[in-house]
């Protein structure tokens, strides 16, 4: 479960950072959505909503709707100011944006965790999943945008490197020597 996250190294190449960032990101939010659910479930099934006309519903959608966002919107801007400064391909960088994808977690959450609070009034719990699908959509984004930053350059399957770091197509050049590519 925590292998992607364990094997990284000191400069990890983009496809195994983008899959650490993707298990901490998911880690992240199971470890929010978990207890939330625990805690938010029996209170939205036990509470009623009480009767009246609809527009008193509205007002409290659209302000739980708002809310929601904001707090996604602030968790996610977080998370990028924390990814930022990653520099490609160091230990240091490879923290960051760890960290960030973890922080990010939250960005989703806010909104599920409303939610669940939200279970006896159909049309708020629909916005706020809604809201939470955007939010995690964003958030999985970021991760590949992240994982480019900070992870060094994969390399294609046919290209070698030498030992001055030229890339060259084919087979890599004896070491010491360097190939000169002919069009």
């Amino acid at each position: 479960m925590l292998g992607p996250l364990q094997g990284l190294g000191d400069s990890p190449s983009r496809a195994p950072l983008l899959a650490a960032l993707r298990r901490a990101y998911l880690l992240g939010l199971a470890a929010l959505a978990v207890p939330g659910l625990l805690i938010g479930l029996p209170v939205g099934l036990l509470s009623r909503p009480q009767p009246g006309p609809m527009l008193l519903g509205l007002p409290v959608l659209l302000g739980l709707s708002v809310a929601a966002l904001m707090c996604a919107a602030l968790a996610l801007t977080l998370a990028h100011r924390r990814a930022r400064p990653a520099v490609r391909g160091t230990p240091e960088g490879r923290d960051r944006v760890l960290g960030a994808a973890i922080q990010a977690a939250s960005s989703p959450a806010v909104p599920l965790l409303m939610a669940f609070a939200m279970l006896s009034t159909p049309l708020t719990l629909l916005a706020l999943l809604t809201l939470t699908l955007l939010a995690l959509a964003a958030g999985w984004v970021s991760l590949s945008l992240w994982a480019s930053r900070a992870g060094v350059p994969d390399t294609h399957p046919n290209a070698a490197t030498t030992q001055h770091g030229a890339v060259t197509q084919g087979v890599a050049a004896a070491p010491g020597t360097i190939q000169s590519s002919k069009s």
